[in-house]
């Protein structure tokens, strides 16, 4: 562990997240509530006997505003306390949060998702720092796999010219992903927050980055000269991509706790970048499982033959989830 701080600190905060989520699905409570300006409603509440009254609610271009009075009955005296549910702005009271859902076609109700999770997302987001801290201080750790195949000779033989125009062009391709796929104004309130950008940007990056893996090796397939090269150039590309494709992921979790009140709802999208990411995890451990599997010879073709077949699923999920399953990122 001593060895390869930064890897460990990986692997324990993929552990911490799964901790958190099953905190939140065993501990917690999500559900909706639809409120009418003439009628209070109940939450249900572990602990606490709260009512919620609708005063008013308006609905614009950028934003759904919803004007609110708590009432916690299991005070004495009752405690009252107003708030103001906008879009992507939670209202919370105590361990409760209440998030924008919907409203009625005669602006005179809205529904309101609430959740209870006084655990589940503070161990996530501890999760979710310890991961960000392990994906920066990986491309420091000195014997990491990345590092050694950033050495090895037959990389350090090409020009760094390369490298610079390499860096150049996927950055290119990445910034006009990102304006073709990002939504044009209006924007869905929803839409209306800075994580918009950040996102799009990181997973767009991360899908650049495939595409190149996947295009280096369907060259070294055809190649035996570039076979090892393409191999090596790859296998270090592979890390940065996957760690933007796993960033992108949990900050868009992180943004589906603003607007949506729970961080994970196993939408369609959702689902499969994870299963893209997972795939990608497996392509990472290459040397681990082609060892355990004792393969020893093509061990080139087998990994260019993979990452292929893995970037099929970059292509599902970027394509095929938008037009055949829908979802909530029917808009991506």
């Amino acid at each position: 562990m001593r060895s390869k701080p930064a890897t460990w600190l990986l692997h324990i905060a993929l552990t911490t997240i799964v901790v958190g989520a099953c905190v939140t699905h065993f501990a917690g409570e999500q559900g909706e509530i639809h409120l009418r300006a003439d009628k209070a409603q109940t939450v249900p509440a572990h602990d606490r006997q709260l009512s919620i009254f609708l005063w008013s609610f308006e609905a614009t271009e950028s934003d759904y505003i919803s004007e609110l009075r708590l009432l916690d009955r299991s005070r004495q005296p009752v405690k009252v306390e107003d708030g103001i549910v906008r879009m992507n702005r939670p209202l919370r009271y105590h361990h409760y949060r209440f998030c924008q859902s919907d409203y009625d076609s005669d602006l005179q109700g809205v529904v309101l998702a609430y959740n209870y999770d006084p655990w589940g997302i503070g161990i996530t987001y501890t999760g979710y720092a310890l991961l960000l801290a392990g994906m920066i201080a990986f491309f420091f750790q000195k014997n990491s796999r990345f590092r050694v195949l950033l050495n090895q000779s037959v990389f350090r033989q090409r020009s760094r010219l390369y490298a610079v125009c390499g860096a150049a062009l996927i950055l290119v391709l990445a910034i006009v992903m990102t304006r073709v796929v990002t939504p044009k104004p209006p924007l869905q309130p929803v839409l209306q927050t800075p994580l918009l950008g950040i996102h799009v940007s990181v997973i767009m990056l991360a899908y650049t980055l495939f595409a190149v893996i996947a295009i280096l090796s369907i060259v070294g397939l055809c190649s035996k000269r570039l076979s090892t090269f393409n191999f090596q150039l790859s296998s270090i590309l592979l890390y940065p991509a996957l760690f933007c494709l796993t960033a992108g992921i949990f900050i868009g979790a992180v943004w589906a706790n603003m607007s949506w009140g729970r961080y994970w709802g196993w939408d369609p999208k959702e689902t499969w970048a994870l299963i893209t990411m997972l795939v990608y995890a497996l392509l990472l451990h290459y040397p681990w499982w082609t060892k355990l599997l004792k393969i020893r010879r093509h061990k080139e073709l087998v990994y260019h033959v993979m990452s292929i077949v893995a970037f099929l699923f970059v292509l599902f999920t970027y394509f095929g989830v938008s037009y055949l399953l829908g979802g909530l990122h029917s808009y991506a």
